[in-house]
This record gives C-alpha cells, sequence and structure tokens, in this order.
C-alpha cells in the first residue's frame, strides 16, 4: 500500500539525520526511547481536489516530534530540527505518486505532560498522494483520437486528429 511505503520510507530516512538515535511512531511508554528521537505519526488523511485522472487524491498530515533532554545541546535539538525540514524538503517521489512535502511549521511543543524534562519540537506537514489507477498513462487504455482547441468564436486548431 502507498501510505505503507510512504511511512517506511519516511522512517528509514529520518534514521538517518545527524545524531538521531531512534525513529519510531509515539509509543505509550515515552521512557523506553533512546534520545534524540524523533516521533513520526500521521494524523490526519483527507480528500484533495480531484485531479482528473481518475485518481483518488489524498492529503496526507503528517507530524514529527524531535524530543531531546533539556539539559541536552540546544543546538544539536535545533540542527536535527533543520536537517528534518531539510530533508523533508527535498524528499518527493513523484513517479509514484507522492508528492514534495508541504511543511507546515517547526515549533515547540510545551504541550505534553509525558515528556517534561524533555525539550521537544513538533514539525507539521501535508503530502499529497494519489491512489488508484490514472485513466491518462499511455497503456492504450484511453487514447484520445482527436483534440480541438478553441480560442475565440469561431476560431479553433486542431491539434490531434
Amino acid at each position: 500500500m502507498l501510505l505503507e511505503r510512504l511511512h517506511s520510507t519516511l522512517m528509514e530516512g529520518l534514521f538517518e539525520l545527524r545524531h538521531v538515535e531512534t525513529v519510531t511512531h509515539t509509543p505509550q511508554r515515552k521512557d523506553t526511547i533512546t534520545l534524540p528521537a524523533i516521533m513520526l505519526d500521521m494524523v490526519e488523511l483527507e480528500p484533495a481536489k480531484d485531479s482528473g485522472t481518475g485518481e483518488l487524491t489524498l492529503l496526507s498530515h503528517w507530524e514529527a516530534r524531535v524530543v531531546t533532554l533539556e539539559k541536552d545541546n540546544l543546538f544539536i535539538h535545533l540542527n536535527i530540527v533543520q536537517s528534518l525540514m531539510l530533508w523533508l524538503f527535498n524528499f518527493a517521489w513523484p513517479n509514484i505518486n507522492i508528492g514534495r512535502p508541504k511543511l507546515k511549521q517547526a515549533a515547540p511543543d510545551h504541550f505534553n505532560p509525558e515528556l517534561q524534562g524533555h525539550r521537544v519540537w513538533l514539525v507539521e506537514w501535508v503530502q499529497e498522494i494519489r491512489v488508484g489507477d490514472n485513466i491518462w498513462r499511455n497503456d492504450g487504455s484511453i487514447t484520445p483520437t482527436r483534440i480541438t482547441v478553441s480560442y475565440g468564436e469561431n476560431n479553433f486548431e486542431e491539434i490531434l486528429s
């Protein structure tokens, strides 16, 4: 499944970031992870604008929490946040219908009492994916036989016939 492939690719890619010891989904017990860590979760999936290709276009909303101990070096923490954002910025798989992430924000996340004594930054982004078959692929299933372009009243031109 495309979402499973996207999730595993994100996990593997984020694990390659410098200083990161753990990449996981948000665990039940947060005291079991080795720090510095990135906790990755898809938090929402919503339909997007119809692409007109026969595929279902979805916006997947993602959150990654960068977690370090509060006593650890602030700049190591911020470097992980920056590296995460840069990695996401450069990540796309257009050949399998995964678009480039649209970063929403990166900000301190102070609202989780289970993570007191830790420094946590939340990075949020949206990633478009398209699932299903594209009816316009050049596989012979649907091929236009005539294309006409109109540019004004009684002005048209055949491009393909």
